[in-house]
């Protein structure tokens, strides 16, 4: 039966998608964790050496990391709702996926809020964890409704 593949190759593709819903299910929970956000919790998201890059700055490190989302966090106190859409996944090699997709964010406090933006992420996956060791976040529109976004 020379048409079909051999088990070793099965299993390097088997793997493969493995590491890579590993990864697509790890922005899911980078979403839930700011729907309710702690600085240490999204860190936690982060291997130790992680980059984080904003249109603030680039932050290398958990406690780094922390840091950024602890100012962020304590300057917007508002309920928000994270949704992460269209991510394209890349099989980068063993253990390491990139993933770039779009996000939309609601919130609501003294106003309502919508925006939203792109993220290209880097992880490492170990088993069925998987990490972000770089994330890129680029947000192209951050509104509230009194303004609405074709004016802004």
């Amino acid at each position: 039966m020379e048409n079909e593949p051999d088990l070793a190759a099965v299993l390097r593709r088997l793997r493969r998608l493995e590491d890579m819903e590993a990864a697509r299910n790890h922005l899911h929970r980078y979403a839930a964790t700011l729907d309710a956000p702690t600085p240490e919790a999204v860190a936690a998201l982060f291997t130790e050496d992680g980059v984080l890059r904003t249109r603030l700055g680039e932050f290398a490190g958990r406690e780094a990391i922390a840091g950024f989302y602890r100012d962020r966090l304590g300057a917007d106190p508002s309920e928000k709702r994270h949704f992460i859409v269209s991510p394209s996944t890349t099989w980068a090699g063993p253990g390491v996926v990139e993933i770039a997709s779009y996000f939309l964010f609601t919130a609501r406090g003294d106003g309502s809020v919508i925006g939203w933006g792109t993220y290209a992420d880097r992880l490492r996956v170990e088993g069925e964890a998987a990490l972000f060791t770089d994330k890129t976040i680029e947000i192209h529109m951050g509104t509230d409704l009194a303004k609405g976004w074709a004016r802004s």
